[in-house]
């Protein structure tokens, strides 16, 4: 008989291991069905999506807000699919807004619940608890502060290690990215990592070329990687006309523009391959931390969301960077807001570029935090776990 498993994620991060770990289920269980909410990795790894998410991550209040008509809808449709087939075994994958209601309501209908990637469970400061517990209390985290403040509060929390550990890994050796790319070796690649969503390229992509400007009239020439996710024409277009600019007036020694390179889908090629990453705060930090590549952290956000931070900063973490926040240090240098200027990002790059012994403490707290995500094989380890707690064993 095969067993049904809903999975439920609703941005690219949640897709992403949503897919890792229905590759590493179907090994250990090839009888069972899954189904669910999610994007085209997790389409790709045989669930059939009943609900497309692609899109669907928002950060900050307003952005969050504007999207509630279209998210209710798909909550809506969702959850009538979910109480019309009543799975087995319900996973759902961070996403809280969307996810914690879902699962409250199986949890009610007597459905196992196993919460992968709690929501928050990134945060210092615990939240969710009680309603982790609603579902059911049956949480695999990928931290360890979080499965011991949830362990505490009454939950089953696991932690099994960061799949990133498994995932982030460069499929060609630098030499060889560098000669597809036709860089040269010799001299110094800086990565730009803007992000991917439409409010993230539109505030990031121009300071971050102003600052490759700024960096290769200072060196005597640099190159530069933009890493996207898929195509994107807007970038190519963006990054052409700033290639066309002649910034500088220095009669026969201007410089000329830098060489800057768009690469699709490369993304962990893109980050072993750089001396330095310029990266959008997020699930790529975490990632470059893994490869063990130094790094300046940036959020800009748009007019609104620069507003709403200065309005609640506060009550905000006191670090937006993933290998700070493991840490619980200052790894990484971070900009923030008004702050993500190229002037200002380029001379931080710079500083850091030009000072090999900060290089190498970067590199060794980097390491530090890789080893405090876990052994290889947290995937397997998630799978294993899943169908434990979920009593599909």
């Amino acid at each position: 008989m095969n067993h049904s498993v809903a999975i439920s994620a609703g941005e690219a991060s949640g897709d992403l291991n949503g897919a890792y770990l229905v590759a590493e289920l179907k090994k250990l269980r090839p009888d069972l069905v899954f189904w669910g909410a999610g994007g085209p990795r997790m389409r790709d790894a045989g669930v059939d999506i009943s609900v497309d998410m692609t899109g669907r991550g928002t950060i900050g209040l307003y952005a969050t807000v504007k999207s509630l008509p279209v998210m209710w809808t798909k909550y809506v449709i969702f959850r009538r699919k979910l109480l019309r087939r009543l799975p087995d075994l319900f996973v759902p994958i961070d996403f809280g807004a969307f996810n914690l209601r879902l699962a409250q309501v199986l949890r009610r209908r007597g459905v196992p619940v196993v919460y992968y990637f709690p929501p928050s469970s990134w945060r210092r400061r615990m939240r969710n608890a009680s309603k982790l517990l609603a579902a059911g209390g049956k949480v695999i985290t990928p931290f360890a502060w979080s499965a011991e403040a949830l362990s505490a509060a009454g939950l089953d929390a696991r932690w099994v290690g960061h799949p990133i550990v498994d995932i982030a890994k460069p499929m060609v050796d630098r030499a060889t990215f560098l000669r597809e790319l036709e860089l040269d070796e010799s001299r110094p690649v800086i990565g730009l990592l803007p992000g991917s969503r439409g409010h993230e390229l539109t505030e990031h992509l121009p300071p971050m070329l102003g600052c490759a400007e700024i960096m290769n009239r200072e060196l005597g020439g640099a190159q530069f990687v933009v890493a996207v996710v898929g195509s994107d024409r807007w970038v190519r277009e963006r990054v052409a006309a700033a290639g066309r600019r002649e910034p500088f007036d220095f009669a026969q020694d201007r410089p000329r523009p830098p060489i800057v390179r768009v690469v699709e889908g490369r993304t962990y090629d893109c980050m072993a391959a750089c001396d330095l990453l310029i990266s959008k705060s997020g699930t790529a930090t975490l990632e470059a931390a893994v490869i063990g590549t130094p790094m300046v952290i940036v959020y800009r956000g748009t007019p609104v969301m620069r507003l709403e931070y200065r309005l609640r900063k506060g009550e905000l973490e006191e670090f937006i960077g993933m290998p700070n926040i493991v840490a619980d240090r200052g790894v990484c240098p971070e900009l923030i807001s008004e702050d993500v200027t190229a002037e200002k990002v380029a001379g931080i790059s710079l500083s850091i570029l030009r000072d090999e012994g900060t290089l190498m403490r970067m590199r060794e707290s980097l390491a530090e935090v890789k080893r405090s995500l876990g052994e290889p094989g947290a995937v397997e380890r998630a799978a294993r776990a899943v169908l434990e707690m979920g009593g599909l064993t």
